[in-house]
């Protein structure tokens, strides 16, 4: 139930995603596929690959230290070439691919999400693994049918 005054969260998103004031969570990584599936070759921000390899201030060595964030003196700041999506909002890394959304879908113990490319997602598999849910699994039916 909405009450008077207030929006819902898909008028926030939409929202946030028009504001003039750029932030992080309009960065481009947000719409990639390996994003969403903690599958990311450069982990959760491609910038901070990219200060290590290819630092904006040894790119651009005549620029003046850029203020525009909080923290921009401290060191290593410099070296970011997008910081809340201020200044280069959009550069797509090497391995980008759209993301179209996943299907949860229920497994044997628990619930896991299924990405467009086959990838399935499972709380389970780090921590129990496949082999080991399966087995409990056909455990569990034997002990049902005796």
């Amino acid at each position: 139930m909405k009450r008077s005054g207030q929006i819902s969260i898909s008028e926030y998103m939409q929202a946030r995603d028009n504001t003039p004031i750029r932030h992080c969570g309009q960065c481009v990584c947000r719409s990639c596929l390996y994003w969403w599936s903690s599958r990311c070759l450069y982990g959760e921000c491609y910038d901070d690959y990219r200060a290590k390899v290819e630092p904006y201030d040894k790119a651009h060595p005549d620029k003046p230290p850029r203020t525009a964030w909080s923290n921009w003196d401290k060191p290593g700041e410099q070296a970011h070439w997008c910081r809340g999506g201020i200044f280069y909002p959009v550069h797509y890394c090497p391995g980008f691919t759209k993301y179209k959304g996943c299907q949860v879908k229920e497994c044997l113990k628990c619930n896991v999400a299924v990405y467009q490319d086959g990838y399935i997602a499972c709380s389970l598999v780090d921590t129990l693994g496949c082999t080991a849910c399966y087995q409990e699994f056909e455990d569990r039916l034997e002990e049902s049918h005796e």
